[in-house]
């Protein structure tokens, strides 16, 4: 991204960005749902707290940006999912650490980042150094939720787990998939409030959002896979892990397919595009694209290079070359694009 230059290593970040920030720069309060997160209380307890009316700042900014004039360059992002080193739990594909961002408005992170992201305390910098945060939006996986302390992760990005943002004519929306309930048995009941403020966010985004083209979804595990049926009727499984009628909340009846994606639906009948990006991918498939019969498009994600094909474990099926993500957006045509490129061409630069 240009704007960017190297500090010195007293620098907590290691890149400044001199450019103009997103608008989940550092010290804003967000307001999710009834999730409230501040990051200065956050990043001193290290947790954050329920509470707060239902306010979405993205309601106003659409309504105020999403008719200004004046033309605006096309943008360009890059989704990165399952990206950890299977030869070390604290670092990312050595690639990774190689490949020059700076062509990228943002990097969208679509989870399992480090294979134990939050157990060791050198690992955020770490990858702040390499992505640089502060133009980076991340869908927590499982790898970076349940090994170590999530809200470390947290207080350290200064956001909440999942949120809504404005991005200059489309919206996007961040989720925790690790509050979904993928299993047969009933639901858990744990972190009820915050699993209903979670869907509370989606139902206010999908009923009020009006001057959008596109609603982005970042997720990390597959999500609608009953509704990946192909031409033939078969069910594509391409995600890491492909569970049917993942629940929502605390509630049995919570459904994803059944509550949330009617939702969506109809705001794809409305006009505004809707595209989920999921990043738990790479051992079934590095590339998936789908588009379901009322439009929704359902695209993810994943690298595995990294890993010795010869000890690898058997639920590794596919060894072809990495693949990640590029998308483009014009905001003057109201368009997004999205291609997925070959990472060693990328890093080597031969595109």
């Amino acid at each position: 991204m240009k704007g960017i230059k190297e500090v010195g290593p007293s620098s907590p970040r290691g890149r400044v960005k001199s450019g103009p920030v997103p608008a989940y720069r550092p010290g804003k309060k967000w307001e999710v749902g009834s999730w409230k997160f501040s990051p200065s209380a956050s990043a001193a307890s290290g947790r954050a707290e329920m509470g707060g009316k239902v306010v979405f700042f993205l309601l106003a900014l659409a309504f105020s940006l999403g008719s200004c004039g004046g033309k605006s360059p096309s943008r360009q992002f890059l989704f990165l999912g399952h990206p950890y080193d299977w030869a070390d739990t604290s670092r990312v594909d050595p690639r990774l650490e190689r490949l020059d961002y700076s062509p990228y408005e943002q990097v969208w992170l679509g989870g399992d980042v480090c294979a134990r992201t939050g157990r060791k305390a050198g690992n955020m910098a770490y990858l702040d150094s390499i992505f640089d945060f502060r133009r980076v939006h991340w869908a927590l996986g499982n790898h970076d939720y349940e090994f170590g302390d999530p809200q470390a992760i947290l207080a350290y990005l200064q956001r909440p787990s999942f949120y809504t943002t404005w991005e200059d004519g489309f919206c996007l929306m961040v989720l925790n998939s690790n509050l979904f309930h993928y299993f047969a048995e009933g639901p858990p009941q744990q972190n009820c409030a915050e699993k209903q403020a979670q869907l509370d966010m989606i139902r206010t985004v999908a009923d009020t959002i009006r001057e959008a083209s596109h609603l982005v979804i970042l997720h990390h595990h597959g999500l609608f896979n009953e509704r990946k049926v192909d031409e033939k009727g078969d069910t594509l499984k391409p995600f890491n892990f492909n569970p049917m009628q993942a629940r929502a909340t605390c509630d049995p009846a919570s459904g994803l397919s059944r509550l949330v994606y009617p939702w969506l639906a109809a705001l794809q009948k409305k006009g505004v595009q809707v595209v989920l990006i999921g990043g738990d991918m790479g051992m079934q498939a590095k590339s998936f694209a789908f588009q379901t019969p009322e439009g929704i498009w359902l695209l993810g994600s994943g690298i595995n290079n990294s890993v010795d094909p010869e000890y690898a474990p058997e639920y590794v099926k596919d060894f072809s070359p990495d693949k990640v993500l590029e998308l483009d957006y014009a905001p003057q045509e109201r368009k997004l694009s999205w291609r997925f490129v070959l990472l060693d061409e990328l890093v080597e630069g031969r595109r």
